[in-house]
C-alpha cells in the first residue's frame, strides 16, 4: 500500500511540474508576442519622428525599442541615422558599429558609418567603410554616391566621376549622383 501511495505521489508531483512548465511556456509566448508588438510600435514611431525631423523624439523611441530587444540591428541603425541628422557623429558611429557587429554582412551599416566618418573629417575610415559596403553589396547605389562625394572632398575628382557614373548606371534616376556629376563637369 505504501508503494502505491508513494507511486501516486510521484505521479502527482510529476504532473504538477509538467503543468507549471506548460504554464510558464504560455506566459513566455504571450510576453514575447506583446514585446514584439511593442517593439514594432516603437520602431514605427521612431521612423515617423525621424521622417518628420524630430530627431530627439526618434532617438527616445529607438532607445525604448532597444530596451525590449538589445540586438535589433534595425533600431541601432535608425538611431544612428537620427544621431547623424542631429550632428552627433560620435554616437552615430557607435550605433552603426553596433549595427555592423549584429549584421556584419549588411552593407548599410558600413555605408552609414562611412557617412558619419566623412562628416567628422575622418576620410581614411570613411573610405574603408564605403569600400567594405561596396564589397558586400556592389549594387548598393547610395554608397557609390557617398564615396564619390568623399573623393570630391579629397580632390580625387576622376575617382568621384567613376563612382557617380556607377551610381547612375545602377539607378538612372538617382538625382544625387546626377547633380554631383553635373557639378564636377562644370
Amino acid at each position: 500500500m505504501k508503494k502505491i501511495l508513494s507511486g501516486l505521489m510521484c505521479l502527482c508531483i510529476a504532473f504538477m511540474f509538467t503543468a507549471c512548465s506548460t504554464e510558464s511556456s504560455v506566459t513566455t509566448e504571450t510576453t514575447v508576442s506583446v514585446s514584439t508588438n511593442e517593439l514594432q510600435d516603437l520602431i514605427e514611431k521612431g521612423d515617423k519622428s525621424l521622417d518628420a525631423g524630430k530627431f530627439d523624439e526618434a532617438i527616445k523611441n529607438y532607445d525604448e525599442a532597444l530596451k525590449i530587444d538589445s540586438e535589433s540591428a534595425y533600431a541601432y541603425n535608425a538611431r544612428g541615422i537620427a544621431y547623424s541628422q542631429k550632428g552627433d557623429y560620435d554616437n552615430a558611429i557607435k550605433d552603426f558599429s553596433q549595427t555592423i557587429k549584429l549584421e556584419p554582412k549588411d552593407a548599410q551599416g558600413y555605408s552609414n558609418r562611412g557617412l558619419a566618418y566623412t562628416q567628422k573629417g575622418e576620410t581614411k575610415k570613411a573610405l574603408e567603410d564605403f569600400n567594405k559596403a561596396i564589397e558586400l553589396d556592389p549594387k548598393y547605389v547610395q554608397t557609390y554616391n557617398n564615396r564619390g562625394t568623399l573623393y570630391v572632398s579629397t580632390n580625387e575628382n576622376e575617382k568621384a566621376i567613376v563612382d557617380f557614373k556607377k551610381a547612375i548606371e545602377l539607378d538612372p534616376n538617382n538625382k544625387d549622383a546626377q547633380n554631383n556629376l553635373k557639378k564636377l563637369s562644370q
